[in-house]
């Protein structure tokens, strides 16, 4: 077993010179080293893109989220919040009202999305840190002296041509309320609010939601004490999955329990959806290399065909010597796997250091290179696949028959 290995270490080598052999080994290797080091780089670009949209909704969204099953609201009360309190890891939860309004500034008019939350909704979320222009602080905002403070998104405040504190102007929020008699003349409501603060989150949710103290909306829908979901935050050192679990213990019979990834689960579908994509384009574009190292090893092959005979007369098995030229196929295809898990992470490096690759013009103003964030499991899962490829070609072309014929 010995002797094969080395034989097949001194063909693998010794491929030197400008023959054909040579020159398909070369393109050979090559094309793994390619096809390995871009699926490292694309997949790490992905996965870069996949934190940054993940850290953008972790500012809006909470750990967790209670829904009624039917979408309607519910009424809070001391029976639910003493089972949220009674899970361990739970560090704050907030009652959240929502309700679609019609939001007028002047001449501009917008569908509105009116979100009333209490004091514990920035303890959840990092929006209070995305504030880019804001006159008052987060308690003077939830300050029952001011019911009429709200602060909004950087889309509604363009789309709506808002100014801050505009007190001659207000912003002013109307709904169709609900009427028990046929009198419609005051079926509108509307109420005027004063904006104190506009936030940049780079998600939808500029561009669709208002923020007010959720006593004022109750106060303007005439109803106390209701929500439309509670929405938790955990201690980060907890286990998330076993709080979830608990909470689908207690609430699942009338609740929709709500992780990060359910609350959005287009977005993270949609990026899960499209690193499938890179894995199988790339996989495919991996087999079309391969047909390079069956090249390889069939001009290989011819070449040695006296040196087979040799063998043969020295006493090699038919196996042994397939053996050999599988180990060659093998080696073909780790040298350029390891020159491609070289190349493609001194390149995700230098690009996470350097940021030399720009998206370009159209850029975002928060980003403008592209990130990147390599994956141990996505290198691991990469291996396995051009590894694998390499085996299986190798092996089918090494047991070729017609290429072992004893003369």
């Amino acid at each position: 077993m010995q002797n094969i290995y080395k034989i097949a270490f001194k063909y693998f080598f010794s491929i030197r010179g400008k023959n054909i052999v040579n020159i398909i080994t070369l393109i050979s290797t090559t094309g793994v080293l390619f096809g390995t080091m871009a699926m490292i780089i694309v997949l790490s670009v992905f996965n870069g893109f996949d934190e940054i949209i993940k850290n953008l909704y972790r500012d809006v969204d909470h750990d967790f989220k209670l829904e009624l099953k039917d979408g309607g609201n519910f009424k809070i009360n001391e029976q639910i919040i003493d089972k949220i309190n009674s899970i361990d890891g739970i560090i704050s939860y907030s009652e959240v009202l929502d309700h679609k309004m019609l939001g007028q500034y002047l001449d501009n008019q917008l569908v509105l999305n009116v979100k009333g939350v209490d004091n514990n909704y920035f303890a959840g979320n990092m929006l209070i840190n995305n504030l880019i222009t804001d006159s008052i602080i987060a308690s003077q905002f939830f300050n029952n002296k001011n019911p009429n403070y709200v602060l909004c998104g950087i889309g509604v405040f363009n789309l709506l041509e808002l100014k801050l504190l505009d007190f001659n102007n207000p912003l002013k929020i109307s709904f169709f309320q609900e009427m028990n008699t046929l009198n419609i003349d005051n079926i509108l409501k509307t109420n005027s609010f004063y904006l104190t603060g506009v936030y940049e989150t780079h998600t939808d949710f500029d561009h669709t939601s208002v923020l007010l103290n959720i006593a004022s909306l109750r106060d303007i829908l005439s109803t106390p004490q209701v929500c439309s979901s509670i929405e938790i935050s955990i201690d980060k050192t907890t286990n998330s999955r076993s709080i979830e679990q608990q909470l689908s213990h207690y609430f699942s019979s009338e609740f929709i329990v709500k992780n990060r990834f359910n609350q959005q689960p287009f977005i993270y579908k949609m990026v899960q959806t499209e690193k499938l994509a890179v894995y199988i384009i790339f996989s495919f574009i991996l087999i079309i290399s391969m047909l390079s190292l069956i090249a390889s090893l069939i001009v290989l092959l011819m070449e040695k065909q006296k040196d087979i005979q040799v063998l043969y007369s020295i006493g090699f098995k038919k196996n042994q010597i397939k053996n050999i030229f599988f180990i060659v196929g093998l080696l073909i295809n780790l040298f350029g796997t390891l020159l491609g898990n070289i190349f493609g992470l001194a390149f995700c490096f230098l690009q996470f250091k350097f940021k030399f690759l720009n998206l370009g013009e159209g850029a975002s103003s928060f980003i403008q290179s592209y990130p990147i964030s390599v994956n141990i499991l996505d290198i691991l899962l990469i291996n396995v696949i051009v590894m694998t490829l390499g085996v299986l070609t190798a092996y089918i072309v090494s047991r070729n028959q017609r290429f072992y014929q004893y003369n």
